[in-house]
Order: C-alpha cells, then structure tokens, then sequence
C-alpha cells in the first residue's frame, strides 16, 4: 500500500483531478478515483481516509472538525486562496499565483482574464445540485478580477441594441435566423450597439448573401412582421439581382448537385438557366453575370419555402 500523503499533496492531487476533469469531460469523483489509482489506491476514499488517519496526532483530546469528504474548494479565476491570501488562481495556468500574475498587468496579454472569471463563473452557476454536492465556492468568496470583469459585462449589456437583444433571443431556432444568431453570438466583435437596419446590413454584407437574406428575415421579424414564407423564386432574385417575376421563369431549373472526388455530401449546386430563362431574361443575365449559370453553397436552400424543397 502506498504511504500516506501530506496535506499540501492532497490539495494538489484535488487540482490535477480537476484538470483531468475538465479535459476528459468526466465527473469529478470520477477524476479523483483516477487520480488515486494513480497514486497507489484503489480510490479516492481510501487515500484521503489513509492520509487523514496517518497524519492525525497520536495523543490528545480527540477534535471535531467539519467534515467536507470529497468535497473540494472549487476556484474560479482570480478566486484568492484560503490557505494563503497572498496567491489567486490562475485558471489559464491552472495554478496558484501571486496578485501580479493578474494585475495590475496580466501575464497572460490577450485581455481575455475578465472573459475567463465569467465564463468560470457561468460554470459553477451552471452545476447542478448533485455536483455541488462533491465541490463548494463561498458566496463571498474574494476575487481580484470579478469587480472589473462584471463592469465589463453590464457595460456590455448597456450597450447592446433593441435588435441585439431580439436576435439573442432567436439562437435556439432551426433556421437562417437561428443560425444568424448563433453566430453572431459567438462573433465577440460583432457591434453590437448597431442599431439601423443600413448599419447592420453594410456589416454584414461581407459574409455573403446568404447572410443578408437571413438578416433581412430577422429584421422584418423583429419591426412585428410575419415569418417570411421565402421562396425559390426570392433566393433566386436575391442571388442573381434581379427581379421577382424573372427568378420565376427560373424555378423549374434543376440544380446540380456538387460533390467532393469522393462523392462524399454536396459542397453546393450549380443551376444551368439556358433552358428557361427568355431571350430577354438571358440577355440580361449575359450582360450583368456573362454566364447563364449560378453556383451556391449548400446554404442556398436554407429556409426555403416550396414544394420541390421541403424544410
């Protein structure tokens, strides 16, 4: 049987297996029997009972103190620790270290400390009860970057448009709205204090037509109109700028389907109009495209209402 270990290896043992956790997406408890394997017993029970027996005193009067089990301190970013108030945790590190790791200029100069405490502190918020049962973080517990990051967020959320905040609401549609949401979610420099449909637009036109189009279904959405019914004929127009009644020469065209050497999923469509548009529809075409013939990617389809194209 191994030896039994000091107090100061089982806090680190408890800092590994929180590392381990976090990077095999396992449970904590999990983590901890791992790690007492690791260490020569067959878990983590065993090993802190061991430890805690061999290093009790052999005489005096017996004391009573809280008992936690496996409960360990759970430290967010910047948290200062209990054993020693002159060191705070450095999540990015994933160790305990002095206040001028952090401030008042970060190691770590990407300026990201603020937006790691939040999303530590969405993380703890977001366990549920049986795992708090095996982890604890004092309400009050004192930290050196919370004050500034949470500034940071409500002026954020200060900031955001009436649109912003409609949009965030949509992340969890399945469709192009959904998606625009999604990703402007995830895009932390979007500006989000844009507020006017022009604004807005002009930003986003570099991603492409497809993102135009889901915009403009948001914001008719979001000013108290109806879910567009989008049809071929709108994509059509949208694509090829022209107007509604020529794309409907062009819907009966069938799209080729584009695939990889490996026939593996179609990377997008091709749509040959020789065949349908008119002689004056095609001229135009000629002379706006030089082609009578469209790709898109696979997005293309996205949201389309018709019948040869079900959602």
């Amino acid at each position: 049987m191994a030896t039994s270990f000091l107090p100061a290896q089982l806090d680190r043992f408890r800092r590994e297996a929180k590392k381990l956790s976090r990077e095999l997406s396992i449970s904590h408890n999990e983590a901890l029997d791992r790690v007492a394997v690791k260490n020569g017993f067959p878990n983590w029970s065993l090993l802190a009972k061991h430890s805690n027996r061999a290093s009790s005193p052999p005489v005096g009067p017996q004391v009573t103190l809280p008992q936690l089990g496996n409960c360990v301190r759970y430290y967010l970013h910047g948290d200062i620790r209990e054993s020693d108030p002159t060191k705070c945790f450095c999540a990015r590190c994933d160790t305990f270290e002095p206040f001028t790791h952090l401030l008042p200029v970060s190691y770590h100069t990407d300026g990201k400390d603020g937006e790691r405490f939040l999303r530590d502190l969405a993380s703890w918020d977001g366990l549920s009860t049986e795992q708090k049962k095996y982890e604890f973080r004092p309400a009050d517990a004192p930290n050196i970057v919370a004050a500034s990051a949470l500034a940071a967020r409500a002026a954020r959320e200060a900031a955001r448009s009436p649109f912003h905040r409609w949009l965030d609401g949509q992340r969890d549609r399945n469709d192009p709205v959904g998606d625009l949401a999604a990703e402007i979610r995830r895009d932390a420099s979007f500006p989000i204090a844009l507020a006017t449909k022009r604004e807005l637009e002009k930003h986003l036109k570099r991603y492409g037509s497809h993102v135009i189009k889901a915009f403009r279904q948001a914001w008719h959405e979001f000013n108290g109109g109806e879910r567009l019914e989008w049809t071929l004929a709108d994509a059509l127009a949208e694509e090829l700028k022209i107007t509604r009644d020529e794309a409907e020469e062009l819907v009966d065209t069938e799209p080729l389907e584009l695939t990889g050497h490996s026939g593996d999923g179609a990377y997008g469509y091709e749509f040959d109009f020789t065949d349908h548009a008119s002689p004056k529809l095609a001229a135009k075409l000629m002379r706006k495209r030089r082609s009578l013939t469209l790709r898109v990617g696979p997005w293309f389809f996205d949201g389309i209402r018709h019948p040869d194209f079900p959602r």
